[in-house]
């Protein structure tokens, strides 16, 4: 695993590999930064590994979701992303703001930008953009990823790249799933 401090002069870009299989890697120029993995075929807990590690992310609550960030093997968290609203159908409308808070005590909005929830980015308590994840979902979900500020300034950038694409798969799964369409995902670990 490549860490995102090494320059690479090329935007890096979150790709599933196979429609229907809950795996996705985050790439640029041929180099693997980061993957994210599903554990189970329908759940919210997936496991993602970037240069700091590996995390475990859990999507909990109803009327007050959350989701938890942990070290694998952990049991306490890590960081806890809270979002304003526990309705799927807000969420679907209003897309899934809400904001991150590691144990040291950084925190980060993460907010949409974009009225169809095609441009996400996680924000500084001064409201500058750090990481904006465009995305497109027709097909093989995929985002193009830009870093915006120096990466020194971001201390947990490579948990929030992740994190980040996270949090929009859920988004666009628990769309697919309010419309009825259905996405019928598979749990297979990873590309074969």
């Amino acid at each position: 695993m490549k860490y995102i401090k090494e320059p690479t002069g090329k935007s890096l870009k979150w790709t599933q590999l196979k429609p229907l299989i809950r795996y996705h890697e985050l790439r640029s120029d041929g180099g693997l930064y980061a993957t994210l993995r599903w554990k189970k075929m329908f759940g919210s807990l997936a496991v993602g590994e970037c240069s700091e590690g590996r995390f475990t992310f859990k999507r909990g609550g109803f009327l007050r979701p959350f989701v938890s960030v942990r070290k694998e093997d952990s049991s306490s968290d890590l960081a806890v992303m809270r979002f304003r609203s526990g309705s799927v159908i807000l969420n679907t409308v209003f897309g899934l703001n809400g904001v991150l808070e590691f144990e040291a005590g950084r925190r980060y909005a993460f907010n949409k930008l974009s009225f169809w929830k095609s441009r996400w980015a996680f924000v500084d308590e001064d409201g500058i953009p750090l990481v904006t994840f465009d995305r497109k979902m027709r097909g093989k979900p995929t985002a193009n990823v830009a870093i915006n500020v120096d990466f020194r300034q971001i201390p947990y950038l490579d948990i929030m790249l992740v994190l980040g694409w996270y949090v929009i798969i859920l988004d666009y799964e628990e769309a697919e799933a309010a419309t009825g369409t259905g996405i019928g995902m598979d749990a297979s670990q990873g590309p074969s």
